[in-house]
């Protein structure tokens, strides 16, 4: 119990980093590779999204890493690009390797 004019002592301590300041890190990692692996393919993006079934301001949105990013949406992009869906997550070296 907390007497009158004392606070109570807080749970935990503050992080250091936001959940904010980490969502806008991974989908701007995201989109730098989403755009890599157009890149790697000589795609336009009209060609990537035409692919992906995406709209070309929502691909646009998502390389920008400006995006919330859907599951199903991530699944389009695997498979447009032919890929697991693991490789949007990682370097790809693993995931590479386990699609040959």
């Amino acid at each position: 119990m907390v007497g009158p004019g004392k606070s109570a002592r807080p749970l935990a301590a503050p992080l250091r980093c936001s959940g904010t300041e980490r969502y806008i890190r991974e989908a701007k990692a995201l989109g730098s590779r989403v755009r890599a692996l157009r890149h790697e393919r000589a795609w336009t993006l009209e060609q990537m999204a035409e692919r992906c079934d995406l709209d070309l301001k929502h691909l646009q949105k998502i390389e920008g890493g400006q995006l919330n990013v859907t599951l199903v949406t991530l699944v389009r992009l695997a498979v447009g690009l032919k890929k697991p869906l693991a490789i949007l997550f990682n370097d790809g070296v693993k995931a590479n390797r386990d699609a040959e």
